[in-house]
């Protein structure tokens, strides 16, 4: 399978090729701030398997963000124009590329979570996800497969 995503204005453009390596919410903090949302939903996919494009030179801009609770360091990054998230990558995994859901384009359907994270950190009115597996914190191992 290959898809393709942007930015809201369109000054960054993504080609994932391949299925994802993880599908996955996240309901720690930093991912609730950084999305503007109650939690981030993600499709992971190595290095290899995704291709950034920009419309202008340095529109993508990259946050490095430490306040993470799993005391990894992340590098987020988004439009310059527009703000929007169109990657995470850990320093601990900088071979995996996570791609916000949203950003996706087109039906998201094959983008249902199999696996949640930081679910201490669930607000009270999202209900957990049929059939996926939910982690307290990080799973032991990332990115997790089952």
């Amino acid at each position: 399978m290959s898809r393709t995503a942007s930015c809201l204005c369109g000054g960054v453009k993504v080609e994932m090729r391949g299925d994802p390596i993880m599908k996955n919410l996240c309901h720690c903090t930093s991912c609730q701030k950084s999305f503007g949302a109650a939690f981030g939903s993600l499709a992971a996919y190595t290095v290899e398997q995704v291709t950034f494009t920009e419309s202008e030179p340095s529109v993508l801009k990259t946050y490095t963000d430490r306040s993470p609770e799993s005391g990894d360091v992340l590098n987020r990054s988004f439009c310059g124009k527009c703000g929007s998230p169109v990657r995470v990558q850990t320093g601990k995994r900088p071979d995996v590329l996570v791609v916000p859901v949203g950003i996706i384009d087109g039906d998201k359907a094959d983008f249902k979570p199999e696996l949640e994270f930081y679910c201490r950190g669930r607000v009270d009115w999202v209900d957990p996800i049929e059939n996926t597996k939910a982690f307290e914190t990080m799973p032991p191992t990332y990115p997790a497969t089952d």
